[in-house]
């Protein structure tokens, strides 16, 4: 019987797939035909019976992954999980649709590969704005040198981070003249500024600081997200400063999530001391907690928090603890660069982690497959939630 042929053909390379075996032509084709049969439903099924393999695919995939709703533990292989998801549903479904094809000597229409939409995830992309007002591309400019000013150079390193390096006696003019990196969307970037703090700054940010510090504090502005490890001079206190919040650092481990459609400003401690500014308000944080500032009413609430997802960008993951598909949706438009048509969002949340260097086909996949819904990505880079 040519169907089950065919299916028992699948299994075996979904098994090598899984087994890590595979040939690059079968994940090729494993990982297309699970595309084809995503966006390719047998029009011969009845609602009832599409509904019947839904119910029979989650409950499988549920199953072996057990993703939702409990929490991943932190040695488990996402990567393996969204794939193993992903195969048993090309299995379940490949075993339904060819029993009810069984009787028919057509080629199986799986054959037939059609590439789906699909979006890169972001990279190391900035731009540099000097005192000057001119501007550097960052990701156009090979390793080395950058700028050489009195008393400072400006200089990329291999891995793509921006280096000030000041040389010579210290320059108080730098001190005055600001700087700032801009990653657009579907971009991050890493600096060390010119006392040797390190900087991660996340997609759709920017940062502005002086080309040398100097006086009794250090100052820098944020717009957008940043992970900050400050160098430690309890002489010369360093400030970050967003828009509704002044954070006070003598030095530490923090991340700062400042982007204004959320409402908040999310400022979490790993390690050290930092004092949270707001309108008149002022609250001590330790590690191991968020300050979260609300501007509508200005109010400052801080609590116990997992910091590991709060950093998680910066380490390469989407990590979601009981977050909104909403939230969710907010990372994947910065980082894919994508527009989302909020409408018909359903009120769902997710647990577990999903690699940031994942096509965005991929992160949909595992939503779709946990959360029981389906999305469409649009030629315009629009997303969208499809009517249940």
């Amino acid at each position: 019987m040519p169907g089950s042929n065919f299916r028992n053909d699948i299994q075996k390379m979904i098994e090598k797939y899984v087994e890590g075996t595979a040939t690059a032509e079968e994940i090729a084709f494993v990982e297309s035909y699970y595309e084809y049969q995503k966006n390719n439903e047998a029009p011969e099924l009845s609602a009832q019976e599409q509904e019947s393999l839904r119910k029979e695919t989650f409950n499988n995939i549920h199953h072996q992954i057990n993703f939702v709703p409990q929490p991943v533990a932190r040695n488990f292989s996402i990567i393996k999980a969204a794939s193993i998801a992903a195969i048993l549903l090309i299995a379940f479904t490949t075993a339904y649709f060819f029993s009810k094809k069984s009787s028919s000597n057509k080629t199986p229409e799986a054959y037939i590969v059609k590439k789906p939409l699909d979006i890169a995830p972001g990279s190391n992309r900035a731009t540099l704005t000097l005192a000057d007002g001119s501007t550097i591309t960052l990701n156009d400019k090979a390793a080395g040198n950058l700028k050489q000013l009195p008393g400072l150079l400006i200089s990329k390193t291999h891995k793509g981070e921006l280096v000030y390096t000041l040389s010579g006696r210290p320059n108080n003019h730098n001190s005055i003249l600001n700087n700032t990196v801009r990653t657009p969307r579907g971009g991050q970037y890493q600096i060390y500024l010119p006392d040797g703090t390190h900087v991660w700054l996340n997609a759709a940010s920017a940062l502005t600081y002086p080309q040398s510090f100097s006086g009794k504090t250090r100052r820098v502005q944020l717009k957008g997200e940043g992970y900050f490890e400050v160098t430690k001079n309890r002489a010369m206190p360093f400030h970050v400063l967003t828009e509704s919040q002044d954070v006070e650092v003598t030095g530490t481990h923090f991340n700062i999530n400042g982007y204004m459609d959320n409402g908040f400003i999310n400022t979490t401690l790993l390690e050290g001391g930092i004092i949270v500014h707001n309108q008149g308000n002022s609250k001590k944080i330790v590690p191991g907690e968020q300050a979260i500032v609300s501007t509508n009413p200005f109010t400052i609430k801080v609590t116990t928090v997992d910091t590991d997802e709060a950093v998680a960008w910066k380490n390469g993951l989407f990590e979601f603890n009981n977050a909104s598909l909403k939230l969710i949706l907010n990372q994947l438009e910065r980082w894919y660069d994508i527009r989302v048509d909020y409408n018909n969002i359903p009120e769902k949340r997710y647990n577990g982690m999903i690699p940031r260097s994942a096509n965005l086909s991929k992160v949909l996949n595992m939503l779709e497959v946990t959360g029981n819904i389906k999305f469409k990505i649009e030629k315009n880079r629009q997303l969208k939630v499809l009517p249940q």
